[in-house]
């Protein structure tokens, strides 16, 4: 395959993207795509000591609005459908304290939109802070090329007691989960070329129960990618994001038949060198799901993001 075809086939993927996505969106908890990659790419352990991120992200859904997030009966119409829409606004940044070891902090500010019908609810606030840990067990002969084992934490400190008129908001509105919650896996990347390198990762995650008694479902994320210089300031990426994730629980022993499932999504982005120190770089792509085997009924839709990351 040459290098023009290649160039061309990523670049088209992308603008086509951008240019249709805007119709829709998919839920916090439920995105997929690993947040390392995104923010530094499969460059994760090198020699540069920090980077910090700053990423826009729409997701959406939509479910059977007959039974809503806390299980129970809404009293509404079983045809209408709840629209689920999240913007939300992350702060990244990682540290590589030496060559094996690279840590990564997040912290979300998350606003969430229910519509059914003619009424609409809308909160927002802090979601739940993330801090995940990158460690390299093997480095290849060739440069650019390793094996990582991961693990992560998830604080539960997400605001998860608003209120609206009076009563505690339903679970999808709140901004964050109110458990915390873990993630381990593993990582590799390859140097395919001089000018292309191939990313992937494997791993769970584990949700805590809130005090309102809701659990998000279990989930099992992989991510396979290639990455390519497209220009002399422009990188191309195509992603394959899959996630299966268990129905979550209301209350101990009782699911929510409308969540939880299998999706798969293809993710191209563009990477624009903004500087010409390569320290800033700005960051446009979406999720398109191509495979989808959800429970219930419930629908995920094209996800979009934007991002700038900063190099020092």
């Amino acid at each position: 395959m040459s290098k023009p075809f290649v160039r061309r086939a990523l670049l088209g993927a992308c603008v086509a993207v951008s240019l249709a996505a805007p119709r829709t969106a998919a839920c916090s908890l439920c995105r997929c795509g690993d947040p390392a990659f995104t923010l530094v790419g499969s460059q994760i352990f090198a020699p540069v000591r920090w980077r910090v991120g700053f990423d826009a992200e729409r997701f959406a859904k939509d479910q059977l609005a007959g039974m809503h997030a806390g299980g129970h009966e809404s009293g509404a119409d079983a045809a209408l459908r709840e629209q689920e829409v999240e913007w939300r606004y992350t702060l990244s940044a990682t540290y590589s304290p030496g060559r094996r070891w690279t840590l990564v902090a997040r912290v979300p500010f998350a606003q969430r939109t229910l519509t059914v019908a003619d009424e609409r609810e809308s909160l927002s606030g802090l979601s739940d802070p993330e801090l995940l840990v990158h460690y390299r067990v093997a480095r290849a002969a060739r440069p650019g090329s390793w094996v990582a084992l991961t693990a992560g934490v998830r604080a539960g400190w997400g605001e998860n007691d608003k209120r609206l008129n009076g009563a505690r908001a339903e679970e999808h509105l709140q901004p964050g989960s109110g458990a915390a919650g873990a993630m381990a896996g593993a990582a590799f990347a390859r140097l395919l070329a001089a000018e292309t390198s191939l990313f992937g990762s494997l791993g769970g995650r584990v949700n805590g129960r809130n005090d309102a008694g809701y659990r998000y479902g279990h989930a099992l994320l992989a991510n396979l990618a290639v990455e390519h210089r497209l220009a002399n300031r422009l990188n191309g990426i195509v992603e394959l994001n899959y996630r299966w994730a268990a129905r979550d629980e209301v209350e101990t022993g009782l699911r929510d038949e409308n969540s939880g499932g299998s999706v798969l999504y293809v993710s191209p982005r563009l990477l624009l060198k903004i500087d010409a120190r390569q320290n800033l770089w700005l960051r446009v792509g979406a999720q398109i799901p191509v495979a989808k085997g959800l429970y219930g009924d419930q629908d995920e839709k094209v996800n979009l993001l934007a991002g700038l990351t900063l190099r020092f």
